[in-house]
């Protein structure tokens, strides 16, 4: 095996800038080593081995890992490392400027402000004394993760699930995530808040999943708690996006010196993020096609972006006083499959043509994600990658009540006098 058998398999792309890798060469044991052309960055990979009867692969080496030794480098102010470092100082910038600011700006005679605020019960705390200074102060933590994330699943309620993560997590070379959170929304993510790492698994997704296809997903989101996405550029992720809906809030009425930083700080932020979070996306991409396969990862790609818009529709016209209605999970399920198959291709059509109308800076374009992840060998099927997703949990009835009751409150209990037997 040599410089022509690597060339025969998918390109390989560097996680940093995304050109193609470059062969230096191959290890006894089958480990190619890699160069960037672009950041001279090195990496390790071994190659999916094939069956040479069909031409399917039987099995897929361990996903793309960084070789850190001597030859690891990454030069130039554009690299996605530099980048993500810059936002960080750019974050604890933003706080000990604004803080400043707001200090001295109190010193100078915004105090006066700031009293006629507090007589009108105008000032709740810090946040409103910057706010009166005309800056913006906001909150980038998770303060309570049972109500913003979901209730926490254990082992017992869904084993099934578990074993699967367990099994992408050594994949990927990972820890598994402490906690496994059913969440509200058809989405999948992993948080982390002090020394807390959660994976998040939306409910709705698991009706339209199959084992095989949820399997891409944990892959996705697991490289990302593998490298370490889900602590430092998650908090950077949330600090951009906090600043932004609290200067939409605003809607441009604060003026002066602390507004005018705010705004800057985000304009360079958002500059700094963008290519940070579409590298992390790609490189996450590529490992869920390495553990479940291109076309099982690109249809799960496709069924997530054509299922989140059709669950923001049925929340808007779900009634959950309506005596008739059942929960909202057995109420979307009812509607997903009662879907006629012309109906959903045509959706997945307007998705892949139109990838405009649900366009995020922080993901690349869904055209280029699918040929990304279809360019890698499809795996051979196991027993149950073709059932849906939801067989992994234990009782999924008392799952979707118990989302239900949280989002829109449990029904009320009645009063009752319970008797001794006899009286």
């Amino acid at each position: 095996m040599g410089r022509a058998s690597v060339e025969a398999t998918p390109a390989l792309h560097c996680p940093d800038c995304a050109a193609d890798l470059e062969l230096l060469h191959e290890d006894r044991d089958g480990v190619f080593i890699l160069a960037c052309p672009g950041c001279r960055a090195r990496f390790r990979a071994t190659r999916a081995r094939h069956d040479g009867g069909d031409g399917r692969a039987h099995g897929a080496g361990p996903p793309l890992v960084d070789d850190d030794g001597p030859g690891r480098a990454t030069v130039g102010p554009v690299s996605l490392r530099w980048r993500a470092m810059i936002l960080r100082v750019l974050e604890h910038l933003y706080w000990t400027v604004t803080a400043t600011g707001t200090m001295a700006m109190l010193a100078v005679g915004g105090i006066f402000p700031v009293l006629g605020g507090w007589l009108r019960n105008e000032i709740s705390g810090w946040a409103d004394i910057v706010r009166i200074m005309g800056g913006t102060w906001f909150s980038v933590a998770t303060r309570d993760p049972d109500s913003d994330l979901g209730p926490v699943l254990g082992r017992v309620d869904a084993p099934l699930l578990f074993t699967s993560i367990d099994a992408v997590a050594r994949r990927l070379g990972v820890r598994p995530p402490g906690q496994v959170r059913l969440t509200y929304l058809p989405c999948c993510g992993v948080v982390a808040w002090g020394r807390s790492r959660a994976l998040l698994v939306g409910l709705p997704l698991l009706r339209v999943l199959t084992q095989a296809e949820l399997r891409a997903v944990l892959g996705h989101e697991l490289a990302h708690l593998a490298r370490g996405d889900a602590t430092g550029a998650a908090r950077s992720a949330r600090f951009v996006e906090g600043l932004r809906l609290a200067l939409e809030q605003d809607g441009g009425r604060s003026r002066g010196p602390l507004a005018a930083w705010a705004r800057f700080c985000l304009r360079e932020a958002s500059w700094l993020i963008e290519p940070v979070a579409r590298g992390q996306e790609d490189r996450a991409d590529r490992s869920a096609a390495l553990i479940a396969g291109g076309s099982t990862a690109a249809s799960a790609l496709v069924k997530v972006a054509l299922v989140q818009p059709l669950f923001r529709e049925v929340l808007d016209c779900y009634d959950p006083n309506h005596p008739e209605y059942p929960n909202l999970y057995a109420f979307f399920r009812a509607f997903w499959f009662r879907l006629p198959p012309e109906t959903l291709s045509a959706m997945r059509l307007q998705i892949l043509t139109h990838d405009d109308i649900a366009h995020d800076a922080t993901h690349p374009p869904l055209p280029d994600r699918l040929a990304r992840v279809q360019s890698y060998p499809d795996l051979v099927s196991a027993n149950g990658d073709a059932q849906p997703a939801t067989t992994l949990l234990g009782d999924l009835e008392i799952f979707e009540q118990m989302l239900h009751n949280r989002l829109f409150g449990g029904p009320a209990v009645e009063p009752t006098v319970f008797h001794r037997a006899g009286s």
